[in-house]
């Protein structure tokens, strides 16, 4: 059997079954295992500056878990900076009056409860922690370290537990990549998930099972599956199969970064980067080898920057690090990238908007080149060379040692099936591919169930518009309460 796009749905006889498989083992995936692991939400008595949200929570009879509760009923009225409701009331519960810059204790304890866990399987692609593993460590995060936790392990614990020796007390303090990729390490073996994790994997296939298929063999209660996830592990590249009833799409937005599409680009990867990472270490082996310097600068052509968002201030801030000179590309003549930043709280990304905007001054090691597009990268006897329009159409060209093109990235969804491929149909605008800012999946705000997509398949984190890991809680929430939801109305029935 056979599904539209040629894929058999056929069950293999090994084949394992999860009620719950979920695709991305960054910090969307380890909330959602944690609440899917029996572990629940229980209004502690604290009061929230929100007098209607204390009443509404004191409403509820005495030791009934939120996971029981009206979520819309919950979060009438609640403003915030996520356009999903369950992401602002978890967050209001979580970090309460947070945007006002208070540090009030959480107005939820988390207890477990063994009658309501649920078989899950947490698939990814590296160790746990997802793209934040893989970051720059040396850069400091947009968010507070406080908001960077997870349900269950308060970041002031894991600090005194992990004898880190930072206070308690600056718990309003951003924090590098490298403790945040430490603590998302050690969050499963605290939290007592990490047998839910299946780490160094590929999916491959993400497919609806035809009802005819044949399930005979499937190990575990295959009863009502109607998803067959594939894959295979790194490891070994022996593959797997498994049948669920219900398929979670957790793999964030950075799998993919996007690219200019102009000549050049694909053809020198010695010399131009679509990842800070690899960058950085281009720019250091660089700037070791050049001695001779210029009031402070390196005697040597330019690194060029294209791209206007906090990647590419990053990579800025890099490059003045090692004394290299900068050309800076970027569409917008306003644009900035620090939006809504506090100046003292973010000084880096302000010195950087200044250098964007401020076109009178003059750096020695900073050249803005604003309302420009790149047209082509050449690796010639001549040396490397940018090519740009200018925003009167004239061409301008210079000499460059790197390039960088930090335009932003996008998730890789073509596990999917063929109709579905870069998201499309399953997007806010159903003919535009998924784009985790401007064209989110678009989910029921309440369950997080893809809106187009057949049944059993949901999207959390980044790709349901969340971008920030305090957001995130919110939709993993969302997707364990309206499984719970369904569970006890197919037990009534």
């Amino acid at each position: 059997m056979k599904d539209l796009s040629g894929q058999s749905t056929i069950i293999p006889p090994e084949a394992i079954y999860k009620e719950v498989v979920v695709i991305g083992n960054g910090p969307s995936g380890m909330a959602l295992s944690y609440q899917l692991a029996g572990n629940l939400p229980f209004y502690n008595g604290n009061a929230h500056l929100d007098e209607m949200l204390t009443a509404r929570l004191r409403n509820a009879p005495s030791g009934v878990s939120i996971m029981q509760q009206d979520l819309p009923f919950l979060s009438q009225g609640l403003e915030g900076r996520s356009s999903n409701p369950v992401s602002l009331l978890m967050d209001a519960l979580l970090h309460p009056w947070a945007d006002q810059g208070l540090d009030l204790p959480p107005l939820v304890d988390w207890h477990y409860v063994p009658e309501y866990t649920i078989d899950h399987v947490v698939l990814g692609k590296g160790v746990p922690g997802g793209a934040w593993q893989t970051m720059d460590p040396n850069i400091l995060t947009i968010s507070l370290n406080k908001w960077m936790e997870l349900p269950g392990f308060p970041w002031s614990k894991w600090e005194a537990d992990f004898n880190l020796n930072e206070s308690a007390q600056r718990n309003s303090r951003r924090t590098t990549v490298a403790q945040v990729a430490a603590y998302y390490s050690d969050y499963v073996t605290a939290m007592n998930i990490s047998d839910y994790f299946r780490s160094e994997t590929v999916v491959t296939s993400v497919r609806r099972i035809n009802k005819t298929s044949e399930m005979k063999g499937a190990r575990g209660d295959r009863e009502g599956a109607l998803w067959k996830v594939e894959g295979y592990d790194l490891a070994t590249l022996e593959p797997f199969t498994y049948a669920c009833r219900r398929v979670v799409l957790a793999t964030g937005s950075t799998d993919m970064p996007n690219r200019l599409s102009v000549p050049g680009e694909k053809s020198n990867p010695d010399w131009v980067f679509h990842d800070l990472v690899a960058f950085e270490h281009a720019v250091e082996h660089l700037s070791n080898e050049v001695v001779e310097t210029q009031n402070g600068v390196k005697c040597i052509d330019p690194v060029a920057i294209v791209g206007a968002g906090l990647s590419a201030a990053d990579a800025v801030l890099l490059a003045r690090f090692w004394s290299l000179p900068i050309i800076h590309v970027f569409r917008g003549a306003g644009i900035t990238p620090d939006r809504m930043l506090p100046e003292a709280m973010y000084p880096e990304y302000h010195k950087v908007r200044q250098m964007m905007t401020n076109s009178d001054a003059t750096y020695d090691d900073y050249t803005s080149f604003p309302e420009h597009k790149v047209l082509d990268l050449s690796d010639s006897s001549s040396g490397r060379k940018i090519y740009l329009s200018s925003p009167e159409g004239k061409l301008v060209t210079h000499k460059v040692s790197l390039v960088a093109v930090l335009i932003g990235s996008r998730p890789d969804l073509t596990y999917l099936p063929t109709e579905y491929q870069d998201g499309m149909k399953l997007g806010v605008n159903p003919n535009s591919p998924i784009d985790c800012r401007a064209n989110p999946i678009l989910v029921d705000p309440w369950t997080r169930a893809v809106v187009n997509a057949e049944e059993g398949l949901y999207a959390v984190g980044p790709l349901s518009g969340d971008n920030f890991v305090r957001f995130t809680l919110g939709g993993t929430f969302a997707v364990v309460h309206g499984i719970h939801r369904k569970r006890k109305l197919e037990r009534c029935a």
